[in-house]
């Protein structure tokens, strides 16, 4: 064979390694891929205490030196950060929902009321509507994040009051749905062809507090009547309120962390002993687990097996945080100085409890300084088993966000793969994602 066929073969012989290794590197990368579903229509329910022509302010995502995750569809490809910015603007409360493919959230506004939609398989923020119900502060929303029950604070000084609104479809080209797929923010957009409405009504008058079941399908609203506190149970709507029980007790917290089990916590103070009380939806009896402790407050696991429990330390100004397990009737120190309300207990992994606790703590009144803003933290994320006490670092937030991070408001998806919290400094609108961060 001469030279010149011999050159030949070695370049034939090269281009087809090559051709092979291309392929080969092209099929193993799009298979790694998560579809984006980019039509936005939608169908089911919400509606109004009174639309408006106006443009709504929209969500933000992003951090720029947020670490991130590629996630790359059949057309697009996208930079979900792990640490991602949902609101820049203050927020109501919010809501979330697990499908088999993504966990979609939804909030309110605090300012007007507009409500907004996120993916967590897309960068879109999505307006849902633009109905103008200002001054909604706290929010629990329902299992298919339809509607919510949200507590208003009114111009005045007067009382808080408590809705039920519901989001209600009305007819709009599909195109013209709000939609926004951005890293920075934006400028508020023209959304009077929002496809929702917002329409609700009032709940019982002196609404001490309310806490939503786990199926997100049912409602414990605890009211003032007379000066004491008596609980009822209703749908998720307020509607056949049934009476369960009735307390000298009126200045309480609320949850509903397992179907059989509502917790009833005594607000805390630094000068005042607090309990914990579970009570029987089904019976109406009530049950002492912890108390006297002086400034109390606490999250229960959504097995009810656990408390995550904080104590003030009047001596040194300080604060710290126990595990308490109902079963043996023992506790553990937690290890980290931190508060209950920066506490949220995982769904899947229910003997997890992730908390945001400061790198050093400031000495001051707890938890009365915290809850009036005379301090404020700088937070990481930590998770704690309950069942080894192995504490973890999950986030530093800081080398992750561009802003510092005062976490409150916590919740975990159902699946627990994503932390959801706002900022106390700037009531801006959170997500962590827990699979990246590990």
């Amino acid at each position: 064979m001469t030279i010149k066929g011999k050159t030949i073969i070695i370049l034939i012989v090269i281009l087809l390694g090559s051709a092979i290794s291309y392929w080969y590197f092209l099929l193993r990368y799009s298979m790694n891929t998560i579809p984006i579903n980019t039509d936005t229509e939608e169908t089911g329910g919400f509606a109004p205490f009174g639309r408006t022509s106006s443009g709504g302010r929209q969500g933000t995502s992003g951090g720029e030196n947020a670490t991130t995750t590629n996630y790359s569809g059949q057309n697009e490809q996208v930079r979900l950060p792990v640490l991602r910015l949902l609101s820049d603007t203050p927020i109501g409360g919010y809501g979330a929902s697990t499908t088999a493919s993504t966990t979609v959230i939804r909030w309110i506004d605090r300012g007007r009321g507009n409500t907004y939609e996120a993916r967590q398989d897309s960068l879109n923020i999505r307006t849902l509507s633009n109905t103008i119900l200002p001054r909604v502060y706290q929010s629990s929303w329902n299992k298919n994040l339809t509607a919510f029950i949200g507590t208003i604070f009114p111009d005045n000084s007067g009382d808080p009051s408590v809705v039920y609104a519901e989001l209600q479809a009305h007819p709009i080209p599909k195109q013209q749905a709000t939609t926004t797929a951005t890293s920075t923010p934006t400028a508020p957009a023209n959304n009077s062809l929002a496809p929702f409405d917002l329409k609700g009504k009032n709940l019982p008058e002196k609404t001490i507090a309310y806490a939503v079941s786990p199926k997100k399908d049912r409602l414990f609203v605890f009211v003032d009547e007379n000066g004491s506190g008596t609980g009822y149970i209703s749908n998720f709507n307020g509607s056949s309120l049934k009476k369960i029980f009735s307390s000298p007790l009126t200045q309480v917290n609320v949850d509903w962390p397992e179907e059989n089990t509502i917790a009833i916590t005594t607000k805390g103070s630094s000068n005042q002993n607090g309990f914990l009380y579970f009570v029987n939806p089904n019976t109406g009896i009530i049950k002492k687990i912890l108390g006297p402790i002086r400034g109390l407050s606490t999250r229960v696991s959504h097995d009810a097996r656990y408390v995550l429990y904080s104590t003030a330390l009047i001596s040194k100004n300080s604060i710290r945080a126990f595990i308490y397990s109902i079963t043996s009737a023992s506790e553990t120190d937690a290890l980290i100085q931190t508060l209950a309300d920066k506490c949220a207990w995982g769904h899947f992994y229910a003997y997890t409890v992730y908390c945001a606790a400061p790198s050093s703590l400031i000495q001051a009144e707890y938890p009365d300084d915290w809850y009036k803003g005379t301090v404020s933290f700088t937070d990481k994320i930590w998770a704690v088993d309950a069942r080894t006490g192995e504490v973890s670092l999950v986030s530093a937030l800081v080398d992750q966000a561009d802003r510092l991070i005062d976490v409150f408001n916590m919740e975990i998806s159902d699946k627990d793969e994503y932390l959801l919290f706002m900022n106390k400094k700037d009531l801006s609108f959170w997500s962590l994602d827990l699979v990246s961060s590990k």
